[in-house]
């Protein structure tokens, strides 16, 4: 982060107060206090859990030499400690306010990228492609939400010529927010499927929230849609913006073909073979949006496909780690039905597997349906074993107890761990498939050789 702004000017833009020191220098901040170093800014924030506007004292401690905060949280003892202060209603959406303001005064082309599934490698995708370009900043971690997207576009720097940024959603409206943050040039949509139902309640929810980007777009600014969604599908005909689609389907803009083992691009009559580092029919799909997006930002097709080629692929989705002369396929930073049913699919026909399966979370009401709908995909999967992991993979195992031998049951990661170094002793040579949600923390079933060659533990 390298801002340049006076408090005074700060205030201005967050329609905040400003409290004292107004041409003090404000050139970053931090939002969290076991991070801030003596004479540096504070910026206090409400959270689900936690409000830091109740612990200035802790700032004041380390020293800073400003605070951003709520309104009326400034006393005489704190601010005589300060070399200035800012107060404002709501400091989060302070901070969405300078988010907004530092970007459009970047004036370069923005990306964002929605969607159920396959947002953070389409977005890594795309960023790879423009980099080989110019500088292209994006979403770090994953910054994706209401507190970490703005802190992210705060990290737009004047050498940067394009942005890209990943929009995550777990309810109505929060991508309308985020797309209000950044005004999008291009909205990619990647498909939408069954995601955090918890809080949307229906798929119709999650359509209407996945495409809000679409509809906040600069003008002159354009659509890139998967047409193989359905969901996209009826989202698109309503659309009278300009749109792109990619797909399998034969009237995608950009067509992907399979063809004896090789796979292409087909646009405007002309074929393109495309090769990828990450395997997966998803992952093509990915490369596809990725493809369509850098080239409407001026990136040849050469360049696109030779970047795509040398794509090193996400930590912790569709992971491929060497262990011997065995291959490790780790898929666990997030699990959906959408999803799990993409690694199901693509991982078929590798034999001898073991296949380890974890918990979708946020599925609400529909959790027991569709882990027991997975246990039904599970009756014909041809597996040395099957182990499932976690509370919400007990429906699965309930349904193909007595139906399927081979298959484990455990609650949690822990418990499965012996079962797994043994797993990995024993077999010299096999394919070990992991598929599961973040919290169930399948990569604790690792070997440490792994671990440590893939940095898959912070």
């Amino acid at each position: 982060m390298k801002l340049n702004l006076k408090a005074r000017e700060l205030a201005e833009i967050i329609s905040g107060r400003l409290v004292k020191g107004g041409s003090y220098i404000i050139r970053s901040f931090s939002t969290d206090t076991r991070q801030l170093k003596p004479g540096g800014v504070f910026w206090a924030l409400k959270g689900e859990n936690y409000d830091a506007n109740d612990f200035l004292h802790k700032a004041v401690e380390k020293k800073a030499a400003g605070i951003i905060c709520r309104e009326g949280s400034i006393k005489p003892e704190i601010s005589d400690k300060l070399d200035f202060a800012v107060e404002t209603k709501d400091t989060l959406e302070a901070l969405q306010k300078l988010a907004a303001w530092h970007i459009s005064k970047m004036k370069i082309p923005v990306i964002s990228v929605t969607g159920s599934n396959g947002k953070t490698t389409t977005k890594e995708m795309i960023k790879h492609i423009l980099s080989r370009k110019a500088p292209a900043v994006s979403n770090f971690g994953n910054f994706n939400n209401r507190f970490g997207l703005p802190l992210s576009v705060l990290e737009t720097q004047k050498k940067h010529k394009f942005a890209v940024f990943e929009l995550g959603a777990s309810q109505r409206g929060d991508v309308a927010r985020l797309a209000k943050i950044i005004r999008p040039d291009i909205s990619v949509i990647t498909t939408i499927g069954p995601e955090h139902l918890e809080f949307f309640k229906n798929m119709e929810n999650i359509l209407k929230t996945e495409t809000e980007a679409a509809y906040l777009l600069k003008p002159q600014g354009k659509v890139i849609y998967n047409c193989d969604n359905p969901w996209l599908k009826k989202f698109a005909k309503n659309y009278r913006k300009e749109k792109l689609s990619f797909g399998f389907s034969e009237d995608a803009s950009l067509r992907v073909i399979q063809e004896e083992g090789r796979n292409f691009f087909l646009l405007k009559g002309k074929r393109l073979e495309i090769k990828l580092k990450t395997p997966g029919k998803h992952n093509l799909l990915n490369a596809a949006a990725a493809f369509l997006a850098a080239l409407s930002l001026g990136i040849s097709r050469k360049d696109a496909i030779e970047a795509l080629a040398d794509f090193p692929g996400v930590r912790m989705r569709m992971q491929i780690i060497n262990y011997g002369n065995s291959k490790i396929i780790f898929d666990a930073y997030n699990s959906n039905p959408q999803s799990l049913e993409s690694f199901l699919e693509e991982t078929a026909g590798l034999a001898p597997q073991y296949l380890f399966l974890g918990d979708m979370k946020e599925l609400g009401r529909f959790s027991q349906k569709y882990h027991r709908e997975t246990g039904k995909k599970l009756l014909s999967r041809q597996a040395e074993m099957i182990i499932l992991i976690g509370g919400e993979m007990r429906e699965a195992a309930a349904f193909l107890k007595g139906k399927k031998e081979n298959v484990k049951y455990f609650k949690t990661a822990q418990e499965a761990e012996l079962l797994a170094q043994e797993l990995f002793k024993r077999n010299k040579k096999a394919f070990f498939l992991f598929k599961g949600s973040r919290s169930v923390r399948l990569e604790d079933l690792l070997p440490e050789k792994a671990v440590k060659e893939t940095a898959l533990k912070h």
